[in-house]
């Protein structure tokens, strides 16, 4: 049950309508309510899954309580330890035990070890309420939250359904003290939880799956590509995977807020961002503040030398690299961002200082030069994202960076084989509307843009998009496969 499918459609109609009698009931009800739902929405994939989250809430709340009631220091290291062994390794086996195998029978002689042969297969959305779930238990040991004394209210912190399978990771201070009380809803919410969920049909259906077809043209044939198509291809995955995620963030928001509640947001404009410091401050900011609270601080962060601070950059990018799937082309996609952040946190004093007597002429030219680099370089990184082994990657970059560009100009605009001029000005119009326009669909929106009448212009033309550019090929939501 996805949220762009007819299911998800009724299935929301049912809980909203049911929810708006049983918001008001006592709280133990409207929250058994909300974790049945959930419950029901997660397994309409496949029941025995549910059993993983149940879990892991049951480790973690159980844990949870008896870190707080123990003064004993080593007891309570133990304890939080037990929580992400636990966790990680129910990830590790669902999401990395073929990987693992894969990657240590490297380099062996063909058939001198037999490795086993049974698939095992991924759960969806078992990295987000695995990391999810984790945090509170590191969160309670760090004494920044008081354990939970609802196993009732932790579990639908766990499962509850808009953000259940692709985020954003929620934090257990924001979620709990929200399922404690009730949830308030009113003209205005409502507003904003429709609004939030136009956007993200917008984004995935119309922006999103519309390229999709171009995108998967160019990497379906990397050695036929041309520079101009590869380049072409790789803006167009970044907008698509932006707007496929960003879409389901939006859908996941509006549904949440028309409930009475509030998830964080999860993209800040990240085709704004000027560095890649600030590229990560704006993209997925969900899981990338996760790594930064629960994996860069631990491994000491900034504390020590500089030798460390960047190793740690290294660490918790390749890291995150492999959170989103096991495969080492994620790897060097999460290493090329780790070692876009050393170069940028090694070069960054020596910019500042130069900078600093630049005039106002000076400063904005500069800005639009580091805009121009930061996308650039984001644009090169979807390649390892995209591509489907290392051979791909070297291909792809051979061909982007490496070939001559009169091979290019004497391609033309040809990018798409089958494509007239029409068709190609269709994809470089969502391309580049999509770009511009995450300005102005923002989570901080212009005061015009929050008009009644403005707001309801924009989602009567964007259900008439979202009809009129229906795909008919649809694109499962890119990040369910993590």
């Amino acid at each position: 049950m996805t949220f762009d499918s007819k299911e998800f459609l009724i299935f929301f109609a049912v809980i909203f309508g049911s929810w708006l009698f049983i918001r008001g009931q006592k709280r133990w009800i409207r929250n058994s309510f909300m974790l049945l739902a959930s419950y029901f929405f997660y397994g309409f994939w496949s029941p025995p899954f549910v059993i993983l989250i149940l879990i892991s809430t049951l480790v973690d709340f159980y844990i949870g309580r008896a870190i707080e009631k123990s003064s004993n220091q080593r007891f309570r290291k133990q304890l939080v330890g037990a929580s992400v062994v636990t966790n990680l390794s129910i990830l590790g086996f669902f999401k990395y035990f073929n990987f693992f195998i894969d990657s240590a029978l490297m380099g062996l002689p063909e058939g001198s070890f037999m490795a086993p042969t049974f698939e095992v297969l991924l759960p969806v959305g078992i990295s987000f309420y695995t990391f999810q779930s984790m945090s509170y238990s590191i969160d309670v040991y760090r004494k920044q939250i008081k354990a939970s004394d609802s196993l009732l209210d932790f579990a639908l912190y766990v499962a509850f359904f808009p953000q259940l399978v692709a985020g954003p990771i929620e934090r257990a201070g924001n979620m709990l003290k929200q399922f404690a009380n009730t949830p308030q809803m009113n003209t205005a919410k409502t507003m904003d939880g429709f609004d939030l969920v136009i956007r993200g049909f917008f984004k995935k259906i119309v922006v999103a799956d519309n390229v999709a077809p171009l995108v998967n043209l160019v990497f379906g044939d990397i050695d036929s590509a041309s520079t101009l198509s590869m380049w072409i291809a790789c803006y167009a995955f970044g907008v698509q995977v932006y707007c496929d995620f960003s879409g389901y963030t939006d859908i996941a928001r509006g549904t949440s807020k028309l409930l009475g509640f509030e998830l964080m947001e999860n993209f800040r404009a990240p085709f704004s961002a000027r560095n890649i410091s600030d590229y990560w401050k704006r993209w997925h900011i969900s899981f990338s503040t996760w790594l930064r609270d629960y994996l860069y601080i631990s491994l000491g962060g900034n504390r020590g030398t500089k030798f460390k601070l960047l190793r740690n950059l290294i660490i918790v990018m390749g890291l995150g690299g492999l959170w989103h799937g096991a495969a080492w082309h994620y790897v060097l996609w999460g290493l090329y961002h780790g070692a876009l952040l050393v170069v940028y946190h090694t070069a960054a004093p020596t910019i500042s200082r130069l900078t600093s007597g630049f005039n106002k002429t000076g400063h904005l030219l500069f800005n639009i030069a580091s805009w121009f680099l930061t996308f650039q370089l984001v644009t090169i990184s979807w390649v390892f994202f995209r591509a489907e082994n290392v051979d791909e990657i070297t291909t792809a970059l051979n061909i982007m960076l490496l070939t001559p560009v009169k091979e290019t100009i004497s391609q033309g605009l040809t990018f798409i084989p089958y494509a007239g001029i029409g068709e190609q000005m269709f994809y470089v119009v969502l391309i580049g509307g999509a770009i511009v326009a995450q300005l102005i669909y923002r989570d901080e929106p212009y005061n015009w843009t929050k008009t009644y009448w403005f707001r309801g212009l924009r989602g009567a033309l964007s259900l008439a998009l979202i009809v009129i550019l229906y795909p008919s090929v649809k694109e499962q939501f890119i990040y369910f496969q993590f």
